[in-house]
């Protein structure tokens, strides 16, 4: 990732925070195959541990603090799943242990493929930046087109979860870890003495009318059949990624000058509601509050 000196986010705590509010990743594999595309990629929503892993030795015998660990799954009909089932049957690094079912570690049971991966988070809010906008700069006519956005790129190492004696532990945990973060982080659907606490107002009121097919609390695995859960865990497959390296841009017109990013403000705020939401990342010169 190119990143410019006035757009580089480099704050961990930063950088996990934009994930956990964008946890949908294109996760990209580069697996040489006889059978399959080279480079693949899939768009995943990902759980993330912060601190779950124990240090790592680096190639100088010093111990670095973890960066994280994401956790997803993939449909095995996938054929990027298909590649990774190859990839780690015929080159792996096979990692000893256990699963435990409290917390997840990368000493897990499972296949470590050889090649590094990389997942990309970006921002559902991003805007072209037309050079009319700047007020400062423009008569002078140095000036271009350009786009905001904001984005994390996450490379680390993936284990992956198949046809193991751990792989139905794992995904059951990341099932239900990420039903939580959805129904509970996103839709804000929480448990209450009195029921459940909707954020939909239209919700609440086909609740209290007894309507049997709003749901009184948030959704858990365990409210599927045990049948389905059984033929679902058979159909995908883990994948934990130990993070090595991570890195953020946060494009919203810090270069310009107070003047020019007046100008990008005013002008966005006339527009549509994304644009209104670049408007204001503009405004506070940060993506998250």
């Amino acid at each position: 990732m190119h990143l410019p000196p006035n757009h580089a986010v480099r704050d961990l705590p930063t950088l996990h925070a934009f994930i956990q509010q964008h946890p949908l990743g294109v996760f990209t594999t580069s697996l040489p195959s006889k059978n399959h595309p080279t480079l693949q990629c899939s768009h995943i929503p990902w759980v993330l541990d912060e601190v779950s892993a124990p240090e790592s030795n680096t190639s100088h015998g010093v111990s670095e603090p973890s960066l994280g660990i994401l956790r997803g799954h993939i449909a095995r009909q996938n054929p990027q799943a298909k590649a990774i089932i190859e990839a780690s049957h015929s080159k792996l690094t096979h990692i000893p242990g256990s699963f435990p079912t409290d917390k997840p570690s990368p000493q897990s049971t499972g296949h470590t493929l050889s090649e590094e991966v990389l997942i990309v988070f970006t921002s559902p809010v991003d805007h072209y930046i037309s050079p009319n906008l700047y007020t400062d700069s423009r008569p002078a006519g140095r000036v271009a087109p350009t786009w905001n956005y904001a984005a994390v790129q996450v490379y680390g190492r993936a284990t992956i979860y198949h046809d193991d004696p751990h792989t139905e532990s794992f995904l059951r945990r990341q099932l239900g870890d990420l039903a939580t973060l959805g129904e509970e982080g996103i839709m804000g659907y929480q448990d209450s003495e009195s029921g459940s606490r909707w954020k939909s107002s239209s919700q609440c009121i086909e609740a209290s009318q007894g309507d049997a097919s709003v749901s009184p609390k948030p959704w858990e695995i365990g409210d599927a059949p045990l049948e389905y859960i059984a033929a679902l865990l058979k159909n995908i497959i883990g994948v934990q990624i130990e993070i090595t390296r991570i890195e953020g841009r946060f494009k919203v017109s810090q270069e310009k000058g107070a003047g020019d990013r007046s100008g990008v403000v005013e002008g966005l705020q006339g527009m549509g509601t994304t644009a209104r939401d670049m408007a204001e990342f503009v405004r506070r010169g940060k993506v998250l509050p």
